[in-house]
């Protein structure tokens, strides 16, 4: 039976077994009413009965009273007796048998303030049957003929006698023993039995009447409790009942599917499903933790086929990336030597203009290569959600300056036109990562310039919904719709008899993905020879200042007297070593090489360096060993030190820093990169204020070893540092202190 039924069944039982005991219970209360009213009705007709009795008794009693002592107060009672019984004055409130006992003495006065009733009105009402009734009446009839007799005794003691027609008239001389006789005589004594015998049959009537009904409501009281206690009993049979079903049906099924369900929540499948019995809603909700079960068994070997294929996922993409770091570090290895050394020959006043042409060649397509690599690096980075957004404040404005004057040139040596327009609500200063935004859009000028090879492109910069919005125009070669969608997936390129494919086809990939990095997306609205209009959005904060610094990069004269210097190189390819050698030897720069970290290190303990270039990966020892022993070395950590590494990773770079090097350069490197490092890390070094204090606490105490201590552990220019240990060595402290105002 199914639980909705079965409780209705269940409450309906009850309900009716609760009726049926209130019913009961009503019922026995009127029993028990009945029962009171049969005992009162006995009660009321014995005192009824006993009133007339007692009235006869107190009659005879005042009569025979008043005929031996002639008081006239018994008498007087003797009325008052008969007037009460006859409802002639009022009945005194308490009026029992021993009333008139109490009033015995001479002065005592009845007080009559009850009801005024007679003893005939008073049997009526009591609702006696009419043979017990008939009765009455008649013991009260002969109560009234006894009191002829006893008021002929009082008439007597007066001397009042009855005439012929038998009233009072005639007096004579008071005759009491004729009272007397009259009170004891026979004729008394008969009517006085007369009157007690229907008393006596009342008695009988009424008693056997009155014995019958409280027999009989009493008989019924004793059933009505004793099914009032079988209705209880089965009552509480039927609500342990009831609880026992809802128990053994419920709560316990539920309880322990509860339980079932707190394992299965816990992915413990071994846990056993309850058995249930019943076809009811628990068996559903069975059935249904069953299916959830087997539901949870199927996802979770779906959840270990995903980690697994997550697994293989992260394993492909960890190869991918091993393999993209090798091949990285494998091509850009030889394109170091290649593009270094192309760019010391251009310099080269021994060569003729074929063998120029023929190194810029080698060079455009050392370059090409190079962009290939990064394109591809870049691409692989973004799919593994490596690359992170970096939010600086900067300068719009000056860097689509920047921009302008590195494409500038080259529109104008095809006749092109390029042009920036920015509206005037555009912030100047905002906050977003400068370098992708940049990235981004040189990316879209280059394709303009790439396919335009008459009119312009122009780029609109917009504010409004909190959001930059620039917009590529050009007027190309356009693009079908057959490829709009196409060109911003890796490696599509436009099919054009008019363009060769010389790029790698990543370029808008990697575009779209940066715009979508930063928060917003890229449309594109081309028709074929009329050109493209790519829109693009970012997201951006506005900048904490409304003021940025602005470092203007200059071109260091890079002079030969400005170069006293011994750099260090390290790197464990030959022509790796060359190349950096012969870009400082251009400068008069001293060079020592080392294959190893080994070397490395002895080479530092043994000579002066003033500056470390130093590859990564190396048999023996490798860079960072190697740093990581310069830097916890106190004499050596002073020493700048610059990785130079075909490991281009963000991850190669912040390993390499965290170990506290001072620059990371990539390869293939060129003079400029180069020689701006080491204008950067050796050149004008300023003395920080804790060497300066330091220096004057020393000069304080003439203590010339100390400051010599203090500058050989201590990174600053050899220029300054030679000064001050000149002026030291010959007690000129007072020079040290104008060099050191001067730095």
């Amino acid at each position: 039976m199914k639980l909705k039924r079965l409780f209705i069944f269940l409450l309906t039982i009850n309900i009716f077994a609760l009726i049926s005991v209130v019913l009961i219970v009503g019922e026995y209360q009127h029993s028990i009413k009945k029962l009171q009213f049969a005992y009162e009705l006995q009660h009321r007709s014995f005192i009824l009965a006993d009133q007339l009795r007692q009235s006869s008794d107190d009659l005879t009693r005042m009569a025979r009273t008043y005929v031996i002592t002639a008081n006239k107060k018994f008498e007087d009672q003797f009325h008052t007796v008969l007037d009460i019984r006859n409802g002639k004055v009022k009945r005194p409130e308490n009026y029992n048998r021993i009333y008139w006992d109490f009033l015995t003495l001479d002065g005592d006065e009845a007080v009559l303030d009850g009801e005024q009733k007679s003893l005939r009105k008073l049997m009526q009402e009591s609702g006696f049957p009419k043979e017990e009734l008939q009765l009455l009446y008649e013991s009260a009839k002969q109560s009234d003929d006894l009191t002829h007799l006893e008021t002929k005794a009082m008439n007597a003691v007066k001397g009042i006698f009855q005439d012929k027609n038998g009233n009072y008239t005639k007096k004579a001389q008071p005759d009491l023993k004729l009272a007397a006789q009259i009170m004891h005589s026979n004729e008394y004594h008969r009517a006085k039995i007369n009157i007690m015998k229907p008393i006596d049959a009342f008695y009988k009537a009424f008693e056997k009447r009155t014995k019958k009904f409280v027999f009989e409501a009493n008989e019924k009281v004793k059933k009505l409790e004793s099914l009032a206690s079988i209705a209880i009993f089965v009552l509480i049979v039927l609500v342990l009942f009831s609880f026992f079903i809802l128990l053994s049906r419920i709560v316990y099924p539920l309880e322990t599917l509860k339980n079932t369900m707190f394992q299965l929540s816990k992915n413990d499948m071994n846990t056993l499903i309850p058995l249930h019995q019943y076809n009811d809603e628990v068996g559903e909700m069975i059935g249904s933790v069953k299916v959830f079960k087997e539901n949870g068994l199927r996802l979770i070997q779906k959840e270990e086929k995903l980690k697994n294929a997550i697994k293989d996922a992260e394993f492909a993409n960890n190869s991918k990336s091993i393999f993209l770091a090798n091949m990285s570090h494998e091509l850009r290895t030889p394109l170091n030597a290649i593009l270094g050394f192309t760019s010391l020959l251009e310099k080269s006043s021994n060569i003729d203009s074929q063998e120029k042409e023929n190194l810029l060649t080698i060079k455009n397509s050392g370059n090409h290569l190079l962009s290939i690599i990064n394109e591809i690096l870049e691409l692989s980075k973004i799919e593994v959600g490596k690359i992170e957004i970096s939010n600086n404040d900067f300068d719009l404005y000056t860097m689509i300056e920047d921009i302008k004057m590195m494409f500038i040139s080259r529109f104008e040596a095809k006749s092109l036109r390029f042009e920036i327009d920015i509206d005037d609500n555009v912030p100047q200063f905002i906050q977003s990562d400068q370098q992708r935004l940049k990235q981004i859009l040189i990316n879209l000028f280059g394709n303009g310039l790439k396919f335009t090879q008459e009119g312009y492109v122009k780029c609109t910069i917009k504010y409004k919904y909190n959001q930059l919005y620039f917009t590529v125009e050009d007027t190309g070669i356009g693009i079908s719709k057959k490829y709009q969608k196409k060109i911003f997936k890796p490696f599509e390129q436009i099919n054009s008899n008019k363009f060769t494919k010389n790029g790698t086809g990543l370029g808008l990939a990697i575009t779209k993905e940066l715009i979508s990095l930063l928060g917003g997306r890229i449309d594109l609205k081309s028709e074929v020879e009329k050109g493209s209009i790519f829109t693009f959005s970012i997201r951006f904060k506005p900048s904490t200042t409304q003021q940025l610094d602005i470092e203007t990069k200059k071109e260091m004269p890079y002079k030969k007297e400005n170069m006293q210097l011994t750099i260090l190189v390290v790197d464990d390819i030959k022509e790796n070593r060359n190349l950096l050698v012969q870009i400082l030897k251009q400068y008069d720069i001293q060079t020592i090489e080392s294959k190893d970290g080994n070397e490395a290190l002895d080479v530092l303990s043994n000579f002066e360096i003033d500056l470390v270039f130093m590859d990564i990966i190396m048999p023996n020892l490798n860079g960072y060993e190697t740093i990581k022993i310069i830097k916890d070395d106190d004499k050596l950590k002073t020493i700048p030190i610059v990785v130079v590494s075909a490991n281009v990773f963000e991850e190669d770079k912040k390993k390499a820093l965290d170990l506290g090097i001072d620059s990371f350069l990539p390869k293939p490197i060129n003079d400029k990169s180069v020689m701006s490092l080491v204008h950067k890390h050796t050149q004008n070094l300023p003395l920080s204020n804790e060497l300066i204090v330091e220096i004057k606490d020393a000069i304080k105490r003439l203590d010339g070893k100390r400051i010599l201590d203090v500058l050989e552990t201590s990174r600053i220019d050899k220029k300054t540092k030679k000064e001050i240990e000149d002026c030291v060595k010959e007690f000129r402290f007072d020079a040290v202190l104008k060099i050191l105002s001067i730095t």
